[in-house]
């Protein structure tokens, strides 16, 4: 008796902590100078010698807000969730890169976007951000309008062009 009791006692906390909301979708750039390995391009272009820092390509996989029900653990969470790659000419891999994104011009509901460069999940040459706020339950959601600047970050700080994305 006195072990079934604890061993009910234990499933409870082990459900509780399995239901959890886990909301890891980006992780912070560490920038590391020794590991960047400069690309010489075969034929110089535009009079460059080194391959510069590409434009990302950018796109939205998924934007959800928040329900403002506890109906799971993660219902008072919006979540944006970005997918960026690199041009099919460039010679350098994704993550030798970090993602800074900058709001331009949009009110953010919660801190969605931090001030610092992210990495995210790599998967096939392809960068996933999944970047969550919190909603707070009982109030009018608004509609989001974000326009936001993205652009990679090297190991050696060095920065590419920036693309203008917008979220609604």
């Amino acid at each position: 008796m006195k072990y079934s009791a604890l061993f009910l006692l234990i499933c409870n906390f082990i459900s509780f902590n399995s239901s959890a909301c886990s909301m890891a979708g980006w992780g912070v750039f560490k920038p590391t100078p020794e590991n960047w390995k400069a690309v010489t391009l075969e034929e110089p272009e535009n009079g460059y010698f080194w391959e510069l820092v590409p434009e990302p390509l950018v796109k939205l996989n998924r934007l959800s807000r928040g329900s403002g029900k506890r109906s799971s653990s993660c219902s008072d969470f919006g979540v944006i969730e970005l997918s960026v790659s690199l041009p099919e000419t460039s010679s350098y891999k994704i993550s030798d890169f970090g993602v800074y994104i900058r709001l331009i011009e949009g009110e953010q509901p919660d801190l969605i976007f931090p001030d610092l460069p992210m990495t995210g999940r790599i998967e096939g040459g392809v960068m996933k951000l999944v970047l969550p706020w919190l909603e707070p339950q009982n109030t009018e959601l608004t509609p989001l309008s974000l326009t936001l600047d993205i652009f990679l970050v090297s190991h050696r700080l060095n920065v590419g062009k920036s693309v203008k994305f917008v979220v609604k």
